[in-house]
């Protein structure tokens, strides 16, 4: 017994020894991560991340958001993981169509507005001219559902 204990005592300091060694190993070699961001931000390119970075980091790393950014359809919380493109679009120039001096063809392109509602909307604006694009629901035949679906194509 007093022979054996002593290389079962060896035995486990190896594997001990071999057991802690590979941790080291592991920790020593830290695995890199890269993502690419494009678009809408200061400094567009290949970023080092950490494996439990969002997109919000990201955007910082490559110097924040440009004046033309436009960021409502994305998750600054979303993680990012290697090798994602991420790309930032820009805001949309929306040409809105003024309520007050549109032509009869103008109106028309508005969604669910025909002939005979853009019709209605010049003889509304030549009787009292619109103050508030949401006036525009005093117009016989718009409601709530229409003007939602154009009040961000809209002007005075």
């Amino acid at each position: 017994m007093k022979k054996i204990l002593p290389i079962l005592l060896s035995f486990m300091l190896i594997a001990l020894y071999f057991q802690l060694g590979s941790k080291d190993v592991k920790l020593q070699k830290k695995e890199e991560y890269h993502a690419e961001i494009r678009g809408e931000v200061n400094s567009p390119g290949v970023y080092e991340i950490d494996a439990d970075e969002t997109l919000e980091d990201l955007i910082e790393k490559a110097g924040g958001l440009s004046k033309q950014a436009d960021i409502r359809s994305l998750s600054l919380l979303r993680a990012i993981r290697h090798c994602d493109v991420i790309i930032i679009p820009a805001v949309e120039n929306i040409k809105k169509i003024s309520i007050n001096s549109a032509s009869l063809e103008e109106l028309m392109t508005l969604k669910g507005i025909g002939q005979s509602k853009a019709y209605r909307i010049i003889e509304y604006r030549n009787e009292h001219n619109f103050q508030s694009i949401e006036e525009l629901m005093n117009v016989k035949g718009i409601g709530p559902k229409i003007f939602e679906k154009i009040k961000d194509h809209i002007a005075l």
